[in-house]
C-alpha cells in the first residue's frame, strides 16, 4: 500500500474516500453476479419455470466448487500483498504463480469428476424425474467450461492487489456484457435452451480471463507468473488465510440444498422454482451489500492500525446506513410491485410458482432490513481482528439459524414457517451483532493515537 493512500485513508475526508473504495468494488461484484441472474431471466422468461428451477438444483454444487477457489486465491492474495509491501517481489509472484496452478489444478479436477460421475451428481443434489433431464444438461455444460470461473476470479484478485482495480472491473464488466449478448443470441434467438444458458456463460468468464491475462503481460506489473517450483507450504498457509471465505461459500451451498429438498418435497417443482426467484433477488441485494463491506475492511483496518477509533465509527455508520439504504429500496419494490419482480423470470411459468413467490416474497422482506447491517459488522469484527465474533456472525446468518429454523418452524406455523424462516435467521443475527458491538466498539478495541 503507498504511503499516499494510506493518508488517504486515515486523513481524507469519510465520505470521499468511502466511496472511491466502494463503487467500484460495488460495480465489479454486481458484473460478476450479473451472469447467473442474466441467465435466469432469459430462461425464465423463455424456457419455462422447470428450467429455471434445474438452474438452481444446481447451485450447491457451484458454490462448493467456487469456494475452493475463493479459499486459495484470497488467501494467496493477503500473502501476496504482504511481500509486495515488504518489496519481496520473487517471493510476491512464487505465490501468485502457486496460487493460479493450485486454483486450475483443484477445480479441473473436481469438474472432471463431476462430469464422469453426472448421473450420481444429478441425483446427489435432490432433482426428480422432471428435473433430472434439464439439470444434466445444464450441467455438463457447465463443468466443461467450470475452469475459467474460479481462474478468472484468481487473476481480478491479483490484479488488484498488483494495484490495477479499474483493469479488474473492466475484464469483469467486458465479461458480463458479453453474457446478456449471448444469451439474448443463444437462448433468445436460436432457442438453445439451457444449453446455450450455459454455453453463454462459459464464453463469458473465457473472455474475463483472457482480459485480465494481458495485464501480466503489461510493464507496470509487478507480478509474473512462472513454473512454480519449490515449497508448496504457501499453499497450506494460503488455504488457512482464505478458510473463512471457503466456510461461507459451503454454508451456503448447504442451505441452498436444503432448502431445494424442503420446497420439491412440499411443493413440487414449482415451490423450486418460486425459490430460486427469491434467491435471485437476495443475491443482487447481498452482491451489492457485500461491495459496501468488503470495500470497508481495508479502510477500518487502516484506521485501526493508526488509532483512530473516532473515524471508524463514522466509517461504520456510512457504510451501515448504505446498507439499509439498500435494503430500504428493495424492501419498497417488493412490496410496491412483487408480481413484477417475479414476472421478470416467470413470462412462461405456471400460476402455482407464481403464487409461491409472491408468498414467499410476503413473508421474507424483512430480511432485507436485518441482513445488510449484519454483514457490515461481521467486516468490521474482521477488520479490527476479531475473527471469532465475525465467523459466528457469517455462520449463524447462512447455515445455523437458517436451517434451524427450517426445520422448526414448519412444525408450528406450517408452510408459513418455511417462508419466514430466512427473516427470523436475519433478525436473531441481528441481535447476536448488537451484543458483539457492545462488548467491542471502536472506542473499547482501539486506543486513541497520541494527541487526539
Amino acid at each position: 500500500m503507498s504511503r499516499g493512500s494510506y493518508a488517504d485513508m486515515v486523513r481524507g475526508n469519510i465520505a470521499p474516500v468511502f466511496f472511491y473504495h466502494a463503487v467500484p468494488n460495488v460495480l465489479g461484484m454486481l458484473a460478476l453476479s450479473s451472469s447467473g441472474i442474466v441467465d435466469g431471466i432469459f430462461v425464465g422468461n423463455i424456457v419455462g419455470d422447470h428450467a429455471l428451477a434445474s438452474i438452481n438444483i444446481i447451485m450447491p454444487l457451484f458454490s462448493l466448487l467456487l469456494g475452493v477457489g475463493i479459499m486459495f486465491s484470497v488467501g494467496g492474495m493477503v500473502r501476496c500483498g504482504k511481500y509486495i509491501g515488504e518489496g519481496n517481489h520473487q517471493a510476491a509472484n512464487e505465490v501468485f504463480s502457486k496460487t493460479l496452478v493450485t486454483v486450475a489444478a483443484v477445480t479441473l479436477l473436481l469438474a472432471v469428476g463431476g462430469m464422469l460421475y453426472i448421473d450420481e451428481v444429478v441425483r446427489m443434489l435432490g432433482a426428480n424425474d422432471v428435473l433430472a433431464p434439464l439439470v444434466r444438461e445444464y450441467l455438463l455444460v457447465m463443468l466443461a467450461f467450470m475452469v475459467f470461473l474460479p481462474v478468472s476470479l484468481c487473476l481480478s484478485f491479483f490484479v488488484r492487489v498488483d494495484g490495477q482495480p479499474v483493469f479488474a472491473a473492466i475484464a469483469i464488466i467486458s465479461a458480463a456484457l458479453i453474457n446478456g449478448l449471448l444469451d439474448w443470441l443463444f437462448v433468445g434467438h436460436w432457442g438453445m435452451g439451457l444449453s446455450g444458458a450455459a454455453y453463454a456463460t462459459g464464453a463469458a468468464h473465457i473472455v474475463s480471463f483472457t482480459v485480465l491475462l494481458f495485464h501480466f503481460a503489461a510493464k507496470k506489473s509487478v507480478l509474473r507468473f512462472s513454473w512454480p517450483v519449490g515449497n508448496w507450504g504457501e499453499m497450506g498457509r494460503a488455504a488457512y488465510n482464505g478458510m473463512s471465505e471457503f466456510a461461507n461459500q459451503l454454508s451456503a451451498a448447504v442451505v441452498i440444498l436444503v432448502f431445494n429438498w424442503v420446497m420439491i418435497g412440499r411443493f413440487g417443482v414449482e415451490g423450486v422454482a418460486a425459490f430460486t426467484i427469491m434467491h435471485y433477488l437476495f443475491f443482487a441485494e447481498q452482491i451489492v451489500i457485500y461491495g459496501f463491506s468488503d470495500a470497508l475492511q481495508p479502510i477500518i483496518s487502516t484506521n485501526y492500525g493508526a488509532r483512530k477509533p473516532e473515524r471508524i465509527v463514522r466509517f461504520l455508520g456510512l457504510a451501515s446506513f448504505c446498507a439499509l439504504t439498500v435494503g430500504v429500496v428493495l424492501v419498497a419494490f417488493l412490496l410496491i410491485v412483487p408480481e413484477q419482480l417475479a414476472s421478470l423470470f416467470l413470462d412462461n411459468g405456471t400460476d402455482a410458482t407464481l403464487r409461491l413467490t409472491l408468498a414467499f416474497i410476503s413473508f421474507s422482506w424483512p430480511a432485507f432490513l436485518w441482513n445488510g447491517t449484519n454483514v457490515v459488522f461481521s467486516a468490521y469484527f474482521t477488520a479490527i481482528h476479531k475473527p471469532m465474533p465475525s465467523a459466528l456472525i457469517a455462520l449463524s446468518r447462512t447455515l445455523v439459524f437458517p436451517l434451524l429454523f427450517i426445520t422448526v418452524l414448519p412444525l408450528f406455523f406450517g408452510d408459513a414457517g418455511i417462508f419466514v424462516s430466512f427473516s427470523v435467521a436475519e433478525f436473531i443475527t441481528f441481535l447476536l451483532v448488537i451484543f458483539f458491538f457492545t462488548v467491542m466498539k471502536p472506542q473499547r478495541v482501539v486506543q486513541p493515537s497520541p494527541g487526539t
